[in-house]
């Protein structure tokens, strides 16, 4: 394939942002979307990385992922359990999958259901040889799957906002919240120092099961090349949002609990029956709650709406922009249609709701990796219609640490 000058300044451009650990390379343009990732630009992708490795040389630091055990656990988050065993928590910026940058899932899922290996490099093909499932399928080696978790970590906000990943040893895992801090005193000599309390209450992870099934036409994963590295992007993308909605709206019941229904968060409401954003104090408000408690608030989530709304308010006699105060400019803002805009306020029935905290003290368990398994005979009318349904499943959990480190913003209407 020929390109163009300027698609080769995009590729440049994304695998240098990937080095660096980026989640963007230009505005608006996620790293690994110009292109340089699909097969019939390999050639292009080995001679970048190739002149960008003094890059990863120099600065290690950036490259996430590629840190070794004890620089690993000397990173983010550690828990020890009680069997004094460390486990790691991963960064957002920290990978789960060591192995290489070309290796695909899907296109492993795509050469198994047709039998044909060819497209397959050779460490794909160590790994498409591992692990037969149920019904014939392929479970995806835990080092493996890890490849497609880190691209739903990259896609899902919260994970952006700063989110830490603890994998999970067993089904379930107990950790611990700070509910109160204790408080200093300053004693004169041989004086008593003023006993105050705190409180730990237990956070129980327990595993709960996700799943995504699709289902594919032989002749389209026969015919185009493309099917698995897009079939491995959708897959991913579906997580992400799952990810999202129920770390911030999950309701504790048959999937994991999210900030919208965690008790000690700290709360703003817009009124009986909502009202419309024509500022930026109730943002301000959101930020100062979460100081009240000894956070820092990072980052906010949104509504795209809402978002959007913001970003139009003016200044009542000028009919200028108006300009945010420091609080809310410091926030890294995310937005997710995850969040959604038909929530009930009053009289209201089209509310939707911020999320704003230190997302550091949010904390996704996984239990197990990606499991993934297909079948061109099961279902209904999958064998008469030359089809295969493709199953992926994963277990986690969602743990808060500090609730009010968060403030929810609700009865946010237009």
């Amino acid at each position: 394939m020929k390109i163009t000058e300027e698609k080769l300044t995009e590729f440049v451009e994304d695998r240098f942002a990937y080095i660096l650990g980026k989640t963007y390379y230009r505005p608006g343009k996620k790293v690994g979307t110009s292109g340089i990732l699909d097969e019939e630009n390999a050639k292009y992708k080995r001679s970048i990385d190739e002149g960008l490795k003094k890059y990863q040389e120099v600065d290690p630091d950036s490259r996430p992922g590629y840190f070794s055990e004890e620089e690993n656990l000397s990173t983010g988050l550690s828990f020890q359990d009680s069997e004094g065993r460390i486990h790691k928590a991963y960064a957002p910026k920290e990978r789960l999958f060591k192995g290489s940058e070309d290796f695909s899932v899907g296109k492993i899922i795509r050469a198994k259901i047709l039998g044909n290996f060819t497209d397959l490099n050779d460490y794909e093909r160590k790994a498409a040889g591992e692990g037969i499932g149920a019904m014939g399928g392929w479970l995806v080696p835990s080092e493996v799957s890890a490849k497609v978790i880190d691209m739903a970590r990259n896609l899902a906000c919260v994970m952006q906002a700063g989110s830490f990943t603890l994998e999970m040893p067993t089904p379930e895992m107990r950790l611990v919240k700070i509910t109160s801090d204790p408080t200093a005193y300053w004693v004169t000599e041989h004086g008593a120092i003023t006993e105050s309390d705190w409180a730990l209450e237990p956070i129980n992870l327990k595993a709960v099961t996700l799943g995504v099934l699709v289902r594919s036409s032989l002749e389209l994963l026969e015919d185009a090349k493309n099917a698995g590295s897009a079939l491995e992007a959708s897959m991913a993308a579906a997580i992400a949002l799952e990810l999202d909605r129920v770390a911030l709206l999950g309701s504790g019941t048959g999937e994991p609990r999210g900030l919208d229904h965690c008790d000690d968060v700290n709360l703003i409401s817009m009124g009986v029956n909502g009202a419309t954003l024509t500022d930026y104090d109730d943002f301000s408000n959101a930020v100062e709650d979460v100081a009240d408690h000894n956070g820092i608030a990072g980052a906010v989530i949104m509504a795209p709406r809402t978002f959007y709304t913001l970003d139009r308010i003016k200044e009542g006699t000028t009919n200028a922009p108006l300009k945010p105060p420091q609080s809310y400019a410091d926030l890294k803002k995310f937005v997710t249609n995850q969040i959604g805009v038909v929530d009930t306020q009053g009289t209201a029935t089209n509310a939707s709701k911020s999320f704003i905290g230190d997302f550091r003290n949010l904390l996704y368990g996984i239990r197990t990796a990606l499991e993934v398994e297909f079948t061109k005979q099961g279902g209904t009318g999958t064998f008469a219609q030359c089809e295969a349904l493709i199953r992926c499943r994963m277990r986690l959990d969602v743990a808060v640490l500090r609730e009010n480190h968060f403030t929810k913003i609700y009865g946010i209407i237009v």
